[in-house]
């Protein structure tokens, strides 16, 4: 589930630290501030009529979750930095982190902590970079989630989408649902603040344009369409290979995910137009449910042995076809497919419902 970001301010520069850093430099001015979090964008009077300025207070948030989000910041820098350091390119040296930006539960405030549970809220973090060589280093975004899950300060799922600021930029004037939401309703956590040759702001984020009604419609119809034919045709093949005379259970593990996978995305583009580039079902439960929170009832209770099964799942896309220690039951993969079933009616439901008031739009 876990991913890996990395940039560079230059070959000389201090990399910033949001934690032990007060003199933070961004371009050729020095901001005093103790941490990254609640900084306001600077010179927000220069910023161009057709940019848009994100919010950046996590006040609504008790003080230990700001000093996790304080930790979260620090670990991406440093561990990008080590990265850049390590590729030893002069190209790699140019990549930058431009915006880390909150989305989901603890942007919205309606994150929660259960202790009897165990369940808690995921963070959820657009990193926008420079480069689009950084978007593709998906095991090392990877290594970012990994040790983010077992830093003591933070200890939960941390699920970071990485997209260049071209793309993000081109998304926003296309009207795309999910960033448009992301950049009216997330927190700027970090942002690399250097100014262009004039001394204005650059890396601006455009303001979210009014999507047409009717190219949406269109797309989000085939997407529905499709995926949800992929989902169902996938779910069939499992069974079969579970339960034949001779089964093939890791094929059918395999095919399983694919089925779990393809219904993710179906709801994610039919919904919002955009899916993630990724296998990683842990990644894209974790997207869905901010966007409904009714998709991820399918897997409860969240408690042994059901978690272990979903982790089984979440597996199989690498292990059950290249893992010779790779182990699952008939019993687990019909607990598994009882389950995508589900997940697949909600998930039309919920997409049926999109398109409804899309063609009411588009009318």
């Amino acid at each position: 589930m876990r991913n890996k970001l990395k940039a560079a301010n230059n070959s000389d520069a201090p990399w910033p630290n949001s934690l032990n850093a007060k003199n933070q430099f961004v371009g050729s001015s020095i901001f005093n501030r103790h941490t990254l979090l609640n900084f306001r964008e600077w010179a927000p009077s220069n910023h161009p009529k057709w940019c848009v300025t994100l919010k950046s207070s996590l006040d609504h948030l008790p003080p230990a979750r700001q000093a996790e989000f304080a930790r979260i910041q620090e670990v991406i820098l440093e561990e990008l930095e080590t990265r850049i350091k390590a590729e030893g390119k002069a190209r790699a040296k140019r990549y930058r982190l431009l915006k880390l930006v909150l989305f989901g539960s603890f942007a919205k405030g309606t994150w929660f902590e259960d202790s009897r549970s165990g369940r808690a809220s995921d963070v959820d973090l657009l990193a926008i970079v420079s480069h689009e060589a950084l978007t593709e280093m998906s095991a090392f975004w990877g290594e970012v989630e990994d040790r983010l899950y077992s830093d003591p300060l933070v200890k939960r799922d941390v699920s970071i989408i990485v997209h260049t600021l071209q793309d993000v930029n081109r998304q926003l004037k296309d009207g795309q649902y999910f960033f448009s939401e992301i950049i009216q309703q997330g927190i700027l956590l970090f942002e690399d603040g250097e100014p262009d040759r004039n001394g204005n702001p650059k890396n601006l984020l455009a303001k979210p344009a009014k999507p047409d009604p009717t190219k949406t419609l269109e797309l989000a119809s085939g997407f529905y369409t499709q995926w949800k034919d992929a989902s169902e045709t996938f779910l069939e093949i499992g069974r079969e290979y579970t339960h034949r005379k001779e089964p093939k259970l890791k094929i059918a593990a395999f095919q399983l995910h694919q089925a779990a996978e393809s219904a993710y995305r179906m709801f994610l583009l039919t919904t919002t137009l955009y899916a993630p580039g990724t296998h990683h079902l842990g990644k894209l439960r974790n997207i869905a449910r901010t966007i409904d929170g009714r998709l991820d009832e399918v897997w409860e209770p969240p408690q042994k042995p059901f978690k272990r099964y979903f982790e089984l799942l979440r597996r199989a896309y690498v292990e059950a076809r290249y893992s010779p220690s790779y182990e699952t039951t008939q019993e687990i993969l019909t607990w598994q497919a009882d389950r995508i079933e589900q997940l697949i009616a909600i998930a039309s439901d919920l997409c049926t419902e999109r398109l409804g008031r899309l063609q009411a739009e588009a009318n």
